[in-house]
């Protein structure tokens, strides 16, 4: 009876090892995911302000824009034209 309690705690202990192991696993490769983005590096400079890469890209766009002169009508399509891929 009481190898078959111990047989239980071990089991229970791997399995909470083995666990814990796959989550700091999957946090490794997240982090490493980040800082090969450069979003990991960006983050650093203020940790509680999160910017996306693709909001870097979207600003990017934005000032091509600018420098255009577009018409009203123009912003409105682009606008609806963009609305569009997003749904």
């Amino acid at each position: 009876m009481e190898i078959i309690l111990y047989g239980i705690i071990a089991a229970i202990m791997v399995t909470v090892l083995f666990l814990t192991f796959k989550a700091i696993g999957r946090g490794i490769d997240a982090r490493g995911e980040l800082k090969r983005d450069g979003t990991l590096d960006k983050n650093k400079e203020d940790p509680y302000v999160f910017k996306s890469t693709e909001d870097d890209e979207n600003d990017r766009i934005l000032e091509k824009l600018k420098d255009k002169d577009l018409s009203a009508e123009d912003l409105k399509k682009l606008y609806d034209e963009i609305k569009r891929k997003k749904n």
